[in-house]
């Protein structure tokens, strides 16, 4: 059996996961919609999600637990 990375990193995968796709597809999107090239697409689009991934990631870590605690609030246990 492969060997599991430890529950108290989950947080920090979780965000590091869903902030890099969040971030790809964003960028993509907008980059594509502000560009009528291929070519300058291909050009900004990398950089442009090299900026956009640690803000995201730091947005996830911040506002997760934030949006859980409304969610426990909001919405009644089984």
């Amino acid at each position: 059996m492969a060997k599991k990375i430890p529950f108290t990193y989950r947080v920090y995968l979780f965000a590091l996961i869903m902030s890099f796709f969040t971030s790809m597809i964003v960028s993509a999107i907008v980059i594509a919609l502000r560009t009528m090239s291929f070519s300058k697409f291909i050009q900004l689009w990398p950089s442009s999600f090299v900026i956009a991934w640690p803000v995201v990631f730091i947005a996830i870590l911040i506002i997760a637990p934030l949006v859980n605690k409304l969610l426990d609030q909001l919405i009644k246990a089984p």
